[in-house]
């Protein structure tokens, strides 16, 4: 999930690596671009993104706004609905919402065969299952 979030142009300086390949090279900074996995920070941009996807985008998408809003933690989000029919409309607005953004949601687990089809897998990014039993942050 962080690596699907951009730094704000602006912040980018906040974010410098100064690397070397060896002792006899010169210094080389970078700057990171999107969200870096392990800074004190990034769990924190990371659900303020979440916070700030559903106030701007909520209203299009209302199924997916309270899911976002109840359901997730971290970047797990674990929902369920009471029928087929309204577990195939969260699907589709949890995907448009999110694709709005740039984010593309995997790691798909459903005990409906049905909520699994129709999904676009060509590129091996997208992973469907029906477990036996479903984890959460590795619970």
């Amino acid at each position: 999930m962080f690596r699907m979030i951009f730094i704000d142009e602006s912040q980018r300086d906040l974010l410098r690596i100064v690397w070397k390949d060896s002792i006899d090279d010169s210094i080389k900074t970078y700057r990171m671009n999107r969200v870096v996995y392990g800074t004190t920070c990034a769990p924190f941009l990371a659900q303020r993104v979440l916070k700030q996807l559903v106030m701007d985008d909520g209203h299009k998408y209302p199924l997916a706004a309270s899911a976002v809003s109840a359901d997730i933690f971290m970047d797990d989000l674990i929902s369920g609905c009471l029928s087929i029919s309204s577990a195939k409309q969260l699907k589709q607005e949890l995907i448009s919402l999110f694709s709005g953004t740039g984010m593309q949601l995997h790691k798909w687990s459903s005990n409906c065969i049905e909520l699994l089809s129709n999904f676009d897998v060509s590129d091996g990014d997208v992973s469907l299952t029906i477990p036996d039993e479903t984890k959460a942050l590795g619970l």
